[in-house]
């Protein structure tokens, strides 16, 4: 029979032990499980997660697994609570309606914005996405402290490395004991530029930063309303931000009536639940005017439609819907965070720069401890090479050694005291290869044992020169912006313009303008077509030149695309009006324009869903089509259109139907004609196929989309035009090197466009002075393939042309 334990039992006061035990329960949730550390922005469930993620291998590229096992190995390694804590920590890691930024890639159902739950995670799979990676990289170079887990069987980070500013840009929400945090996500561009300028200047103040991080930046988009919340919780950690839905004012189609469009919500908002609002509200004649509700949401993006009544006034009604349903939130903003302090981890409120000064500091630590890693793992080998070289040097004397000696302790111990040479060196020679006795391989260990003092000469002057990590750092930060960084998509407005609602139908006609300069303009409706010839007839400067000119609807688009492959969707009720001059809006202040290159394509686009195609065609002669409803969700911020080599740029684009036959001119004069259909349509995240192979120092200047009865008429940099019709191009296959349009001569110079003749044409050469000539392409002669180009008979003495370019008029 087994000995009883003893036990024993202290008394003690019911509130004495109340106290200490709630005190430190209270300091557990705190520390260990509600609030986010600061310099990875993570609560520990969350950092457990993606180092079991780490370990188990589920990098992005790597095919998924179930989510099951994932919370089975982190229950059973790091995290000793329920099964739903670690699940639902991962399922909000991969929602990209929850994270600005998502840390984790999922497969299956992982929840919506009408707050559809998550399947079972023995349902789901997931794999780390790419700023998760971010986060973990550097772990293995030890660069953050391990302590013990929960039984002390494992080693897990305290911290992560935290390449990205987590905390910033995805936010964080937690309730502990006494105390909650609820920090808004930022976007990376901006945050990423304020962390910089605190690098470069330290002594920045608050007021210079906040003209670089405009405030909050929700996945969810939607509007901020008022700017004095955002000083107030920059400067002190806390502040009450007025979050609403985006709302467009339309014509119901064929019919006379308007309708709301609800495009972007607030931040955590329920859409399903705000639908069930307004129709509550309807029913118990709370809202008077709505005449029917419903969801047009899909794929392509979030549509909630409310039809007015005839006689409904939309400015009143939509305040109506602001005050009574989830179309306008308020995010309260309590910038808590756990701070290393003296060796142990204190919750602070904090602002925006004391944020951004301890992500600094934790990067600092990580670039410094990498750093000396790397600088130890290379003294290391090079203590193992320069054992190597004296080996090979000597090897005759080294073989006979090892040849005579009894066994390899014997070896080892005569390597050692002949050459002073350490145990590890010796033990290195002993498991030389006779491979690498040849020449090559010696001369590779003595180009390795270069490299790495050269290497190691580097690290040491960065540990020992702060300007230099600093900019290191600063590096670093630039190259996340690079990798990740994005548009912002939460506009932020004045309590004035956001109750400035349009009060009519935006559905009225404008024509709207697109520049060759990168200006872009609502023109007022012409009363004739007084304007048919203008651009004909007068030489414009580039800002003027219109790329396109044409009437839209204010529902509909116009489509911009940049040299460096974004496309822009503008509507017609978005286009700025002509400033007094008569002159555009530059596209950066109306869009997230790149700061260099001119606009290749500018398109009014009536509905994305019919069947057309964005066709473009890069320096390097690559070609690529994709389906136009692509860029529905373009809009001001932006999509990647395509994906560039490194130095390539989109020379032009057009809109095809499908059954035109593209052309495309190259700087040396040739041409090459083949059919839009020899180029299978790709998802915009693709780069191209060849659509011609250039000879060298060659580059395509423009493309052409062409009818077969159609002629072109293509510019040299001297002036010269010659037009011809598009039967005299023969039809191949893309990827040729195409037939000679004009010949390589100094006098005409060099090709720099090629344009479509029209009835209506009108094109104009484009000079370096950012001034243009323009061209009548009626009063030029049809001419075959093989006759000289002509130079135009007004064409000015010494000017040269930087490019030749088609002119649009209504």
């Amino acid at each position: 029979m087994p000995t009883p334990r003893r036990e024993r039992v202290m008394p003690r006061e019911v509130t004495d032990e109340m106290r200490d035990s709630f005190i430190n329960y209270s300091m557990s949730v705190i520390t260990s499980r509600a609030l986010p550390d600061v310099r990875d922005g993570l609560k520990p469930v969350n950092r457990r997660i993606l180092y079991a993620m780490n370990e188990l291998g589920l990098a992005p590229g790597r095919p998924f697994k179930k989510a099951a096992t994932v919370v089975g190995d982190v229950l059973g390694k790091y995290h000793p609570h329920g099964d739903s804590s670690v699940y639902d920590a991962l399922v909000r890691m991969v929602q990209d309606f929850s994270l600005r930024y998502p840390l984790i890639e999922g497969q299956g159902n992982f929840g919506s914005i009408d707050g559809d739950p998550a399947a079972a995670y023995r349902y789901t799979e997931a794999r780390m996405a790419a700023p998760g990676v971010a986060l973990l990289e550097g772990i293995d170079q030890n660069t953050v402290d391990f302590v013990p887990n929960y039984d002390d069987r494992l080693q897990e980070p305290s911290v992560l490395p935290a390449a990205i500013p987590n905390l910033l840009v995805n936010g964080v929400s937690g309730i502990a004991v006494g105390m909650a945090t609820n920090m808004p996500p930022h976007n990376l561009r901006e945050i990423g530029k304020a962390i910089i300028r605190v690098i470069e200047e330290p002594s920045v103040d608050l007021s210079e930063l906040r003209k670089i991080v405009k405030g909050p930046d929700f996945p969810t988009a939607g509007l901020i309303v008022g700017k004095e919340a955002i000083k107030q919780y920059m400067e002190t950690g806390r502040g009450r931000l007025i979050n609403r839905a985006r709302v467009v004012l339309e014509a119901k189609p064929g019919s006379s009536r308007a309708q709301l469009v609800v495009t972007e919500l607030p931040y955590q908002a329920n859409k399903a639940r705000i639908i069930e609002q307004i129709a509550d509200l309807v029913k118990e004649e709370k809202l008077v005017g709505i005449s029917a509700l419903r969801d047009e949401s899909d794929r392509e993006g979030l549509r909630m439609v409310i039809e007015l009544k005839r006689d409904a006034e939309p400015k009143k009604l939509l305040e109506r819907l602001f005050k009574l349903t989830g179309l306008e939130t308020t995010f309260g903003v309590i910038n808590l965070t756990l701070v290393p302090e003296h060796g142990r981890l204190v919750p602070r409120e904090l602002g925006l720069r004391a944020l951004i000064d301890h992500f600094i500091a934790h990067r600092h630590d990580v670039l410094v401890k990498r750093s000396e890693f790397e600088k130890s793992k290379a003294e290391a080998r090079l203590h193992i090479v320069e054992g190597l070289l004296i080996a090979v040097n000597d090897i005759d004397r080294i073989v006979q050694l090892i040849k005579t000696a009894k066994d390899v302790e014997q070896a080892q111990a005569r390597l050692r005291k002949e050459y002073a040479l350490s145990e590890i060196q010796a033990n290195a020679i002993l498991a030389l290869r006779l491979a690498k006795l040849t020449g090559l391989e010696v001369t590779a260990l003595k180009t390795e044992a270069k490299e790495l003092k050269a290497r190691i000469k580097e690290l040491m002057t960065l540990l020992a020169n702060p300007a230099m990590r600093m900019a290191a750092l600063a590096e670093e930060v630039a190259q996340i912006v690079d990798r990740f960084g994005d548009a912002r998509r939460t506009e932020i407005v004045t309590a004035e313009a956001a109750a400035e609602v349009a009060e009519t139908v935006a559905d009225a006609e404008v024509v709207g303008v697109v520049t060759y300069g990168g200006r872009v303009l609502q023109a007022p409706l012409p009363s004739g077509r007084a304007r048919k010839t203008d651009a004909a007839e007068r030489d414009l400067p580039l800002d003027e030149l219109p790329m396109v000119r044409g009437r839209l609807r204010q529902t509909e688009s116009m489509l911009v695309l940049s040299q460096d492959g974004q496309a822009y969707s503008i509507l017609g009720g978005e286009l700025p009006p002509a400033a007094r001059s008569g002159r555009g809006t530059p596209l950066k202040d109306v869009v997230e324009w790149p700061r260099q290159g001119a606009p290749v394509l500018g398109a009014i686009v009536r509905d994305f869903s019919h069947p057309l195609f964005v066709t473009m065609v890069t320096a390097t002669g690559q070609v690529k089509r994709t389906v136009i409803k692509e860029f529905k969700n373009a809009r001001l911020a932006g999509i990647k259109a395509i994906r560039l080599d490194k130095g390539d740029r989109i020379i032009g684009a057009g809109i095809t139907s499908g059954q035109d036959d593209l052309v495309l001119a190259t700087a040396l004069g040739q041409v090459i004609r083949f059919h839009e259909s020899d180029v299978r349509d790709m998802g915009r995240d693709a780069g191209g196929v060849r659509g011609i192979t250039l000879k060298d120092f060659d580059r395509v200047v423009a493309m052409a989309v062409v009818g077969p009865q159609q002629e072109v008429c293509v510019g040299t940099s001297a002036g010269y035009v010659k037009r011809v019709a598009v039967e005299a191009i023969p039809l191949q296959g893309r990827g040729g090197q195409g037939v000679q349009m004009v010949a390589a001569a100094e006098k005409a110079g060099s090709v720099v466009g090629l344009v479509p003749v029209t009835v209506e044409a009108a094109a104009s050469f484009i000079t370096g002075a950012g001034t243009s000539v323009a061209a009548d392409l009626q009063e030029l002669p049809i001419v075959g393939r093989a006759i000289k180009a002509t130079q135009l008979s007004e064409w000015p003495g010494g000017m040269t042309s930087v490019g030749f370019v088609a002119t649009s008029d209504e």
